[in-house]
């Protein structure tokens, strides 16, 4: 009892007495402004290159060659008529 005792205590002790370094402080430069060391890449509006967001926040790509996917439509007949089908 009393090792058991012993080691909850110990074990209380260096779980409050070791610090939280989950968040430590990023360095700044003069007037606050954090270092651009080059780790970060500033992406417009988290869409990736040739991207924005459109109008109900998804992403949209100008240019033909930053599509996200390529897209095959075809017309395929249904009971109530054509249907247009994209994938």
């Amino acid at each position: 009892m009393n090792k058991t005792l012993g080691l909850s205590a110990l074990a209380g002790a260096m779980l409050f007495a070791s610090g939280a370094f989950a968040f430590p402080a990023a360095p700044l430069s003069g007037g606050g402004v954090a270092v651009d060391n080059g780790l970060v890449t500033q992406v417009a509006q988290g869409c990736g290159p040739g991207g924005w967001r459109g109008p109900y926040g998804g992403c949209r790509y100008g240019r033909p060659g930053w599509a996200y996917r390529p897209v095959r439509c075809w017309i395929r007949p249904t009971p109530w008529g054509p249907r247009r089908v994209c994938r």
